[in-house]
């Protein structure tokens, strides 16, 4: 061969591989343990909401649904996962029936958490009580290493009263105060952890007006009047019509973590005042973050940037 057609040879060559594009990256495999109470008077469509986001999220896989007691009793809840799961899941996903209380015990759910980490890694991502979760760990501490992460909706700063702008009563730290010693276990199992916790969603409410951008969608033809009557509870108990996408930052920590702040950090648990709306006691325990030595090393997430949030609402929309 000449040395002008080698040339040209090469130089072809070389033009055909730049315009080969690199393979898509595989979807992630998660595991969504979830309380949904996505019903009029209900007052916590988060769960749901962040089932919708993961099943809209092209770079998630659900390998799996669990349902938890939280926000709804677990029954309750079970037939809100299966019908959400049928209506916006882009396939054939079991869901599977989990603790009623806190309890170590192990149910249908926390089997099949173990059944799935034996067939795969997994992300966890944990949007209610931890009972579930570490039920599994309990029988099966080995699987942490299955592991790649877990996300959970938990934690608070020391002395950090649980409200919104503007006042209100205090919440509870829900998801770690319904079974404080499931989020040690869970925690403390070795897993690489991230929190989500109250501070987060508190920075970034969606309003009526913004929600209403979704209402003529699939999403909004099921999730409308929860939302609605939910952006009432907050008017009446915080004078603004706006609710604040706890769960949905769990899942964007996978699919848009350049839209959150994170740090490394340690959380402790420690006894702290009651000082929830619905406490009783002088104390309860509180899992707080602390920038000490010692304690269990997590992610903590605490800043959300504002274009989060129509992030969220174009994944809703199925966008």
């Amino acid at each position: 061969m000449s040395t002008a057609r080698a040339s040209l040879a090469v130089a072809l060559l070389a033009g055909a591989c730049a315009g080969v594009a690199d393979p898509p990256a595989p979807p992630r495999a998660v595991w969504l343990d979830v309380d949904p109470a996505v019903m009029p008077g209900g007052h916590e469509p988060d769960d749901g909401v962040a089932m919708v986001q993961t099943f809209h999220s092209p770079e998630l896989r659900v390998a799996g649904v669990s349902v938890v007691f939280g926000n709804a009793p677990v029954d309750r809840g079970y037939a809100i996962a299966r019908e959400i799961v049928a209506r916006f899941a882009p396939g054939e996903i079991g869901v599977h029936q989990g603790s009623a209380r806190a309890s170590p015990d192990p149910t249908p759910a926390s089997r099949a958490l173990i059944a799935a980490l034996e067939q795969e890694p997994l992300t966890v991502l944990a949007l209610g009580p931890a009972t579930n979760v570490a039920a599994a760990l309990r029988e099966r501490p080995d699987l942490a290493g299955r592991i790649e992460t877990v996300v959970l909706v938990i934690g608070r700063r020391p002395d950090e009263a649980l409200t919104f702008p503007g006042g209100g009563p205090n919440l509870l730290d829900f998801n770690f105060e319904l079974d404080p010693e499931a989020a040690e276990v869970v925690v403390g199992s070795g897993a690489p952890v991230v929190l989500a916790p109250f501070e987060l969603a508190a920075k970034l409410p969606i309003d009526a007006q913004e929600w209403a951008s979704v209402w003529d969608t699939p999403f909004g033809e099921f999730f409308r009047r929860p939302i609605e009557d939910y952006l009432d509870w907050f008017g009446d108990n915080y004078g603004r019509r706006a609710t604040y996408p706890f769960d949905s930052f769990a899942v964007s920590f996978l699919v848009a973590p350049e839209l959150l702040r994170c740090d490394r950090t340690s959380v402790v648990v420690r006894e702290g005042p009651a000082d929830g709306y619905s406490d009783t006691g002088a104390t309860k325990p509180w899992l707080v973050r602390t920038d000490a030595s010692g304690g269990w090393p997590v992610t903590w997430c605490h800043t959300p940037d504002p274009e989060l949030k129509a992030e969220l609402l174009r994944r809703l929309a199925g966008g």
